[in-house]
């Protein structure tokens, strides 16, 4: 398995494709070609969606 800011990169680079059903094809490539990564994809997207978001201060 590649280490985790490969596959973070790639996947941000996915996430920033504006048309959806672009992604929609890049996610399952990329979901195909790496089957070993999706869990540790999925565990990393999961982790970071539960973190609160940090506050911004309005000045």
């Amino acid at each position: 398995m590649r280490d985790l800011e490969s596959i973070e990169t790639e996947l941000m680079e996915i996430s920033a494709i504006a048309d959806d059903s672009i992604k929609l094809e890049r996610i399952i490539v990329w979901c195909a070609t790496h089957p070993d990564e999706v869990p540790v994809a999925l565990h990393q997207l999961l982790r970071r969606h539960a973190r609160p978001a940090p506050e911004t201060s309005e000045t």
